[in-house]
């Protein structure tokens, strides 16, 4: 996958990186410090569906990933190199790893004031620093716009997984402070890499399918570090556990997916190729493949499914009211009786299974 980049719009991406570089805030010793409040595991997990076990866990995936921040950093910047994408390289470097290399360390106290020795969590960051080669089984290629779509969903997933693990903890302890202040970077950090994306989408069109694939094929860092991965597979299922739902987190990297494409007829497409790439039936009766044979002739096809998606997910305005004439009024109704076939037989349970 080869990028071609305007000159222009290499400099719209360089300056939209200079822009950020000011907001960078790293965590202070005296959040790390105020963390030592003497929890036990019991009383988190009191009125909660996960035992002291998985939310042990919770906090150890957390401090793992966190702790191989070079080795993701390697990879972009290889990325950044082979395609000459310097404003890539200068974000990476000068914002995101200094603000990344602070969101370690709660967790680690997480896991120390919970009774953990610190010796035996030196030894597993370790551990995941040897056992791991990210560069090889990073998910997605590493040109720019694989890489800024991939920041992107990580970054969405951790800011909504710090978010279920800081209600652990009372509103006004320093441990929940600090998780707060980490969920607030990996927020921004996901806004910046969407940004970032979105101005690449924009300068070429050709770039839509890299992002599609970028998105289908996504999995995150814990699934390739080996002391942490049989948690990390059991991600979706404690999010329940911890009062979340993973219906919410899918909505989020949509709703931005969506600034980024800002189309429904290519959230069609993701979805579509989601579908086709994970085997999992859009709609009843008929087989995927029959399915997106007729998206070829049928005009809006993918159109339709973005629309359902959206819909079904709260994201899709009511178009009736933005219409302005009889025949736009009629068109909409035709096409509603068509969504409304195949919102009766889609499998959206499915799709986000």
């Amino acid at each position: 996958m080869h990028t071609n980049l305007s000159s222009n719009n290499n400099l719209i991406l360089e300056n939209y990186v200079k822009f950020q570089l000011p907001k960078l805030k790293t965590i202070t010793q005296t959040d790390l410090n105020s963390m030592f409040e003497g929890f036990q595991t019991k009383n988190l997990v009191k009125n909660s569906k996960i035992s002291e076990t998985e939310l042990i866990e919770t906090f150890r995936l957390s401090m793992i990933t966190e702790s191989l921040t070079e080795q993701y950093a390697d990879t972009f910047i290889k990325g950044a190199l082979d395609f000459k994408a310097t404003w890539l390289s200068n974000y990476i470097e000068n914002f995101w790893v200094p603000d990344e290399l602070g969101h370690m360390d709660p967790f680690k106290n997480v896991l120390l004031d919970l009774g953990y020795n610190e010796s035996e969590l030196e030894q597993q960051i370790k551990d995941a620093k040897e056992q791991t080669d990210y560069l090889k089984s990073h998910g997605s290629d590493i040109s720019p716009i694989a890489l800024t779509t991939y920041g992107m969903v990580q970054e969405c997933i951790t800011d909504f997984w710090y978010e279920l693990q800081l209600e652990f903890f009372p509103l006004e302890s320093g441990t929940r402070k600090a998780i707060s202040k980490i969920k607030g970077r990996e927020a921004l950090h996901t806004v910046q890499f969407r940004d970032l994306t979105s101005i690449q989408l924009e300068n070429d069109p050709s770039l839509l399918l890299s992002i599609l694939e970028t998105i289908t094929k996504f999995q995150m860092p814990g699934n390739h570090i080996n002391i942490v991965k049989d948690i990390e597979e059991k991600s979706k299922t404690l999010i329940p556990k911890m009062d979340g739902e993973v219906i919410e987190l899918v909505r989020r990297i949509i709703k931005h997916t969506q600034i980024v494409l800002n189309d429904t007829e290519k959230i069609g497409q993701l979805f579509t190729l989601y579908g086709s790439k994970q085997d999992k039936q859009l709609i009843k009766y008929i087989p995927n493949n029959t399915l997106f044979g007729l998206f070829n002739f049928v005009n809006y096809g993918h159109g339709l499914i973005g629309e359902i998606i959206l819909e079904k997910i709260g994201l899709y305005a009511n178009e009736l009211e933005s219409l302005d004439s009889n025949h736009q009024i009629w068109k909409y109704k035709i096409k509603k009786i068509i969504k409304n076939w195949i919102n009766d037989q889609f499998e959206i349970e499915e799709i986000f299974k």
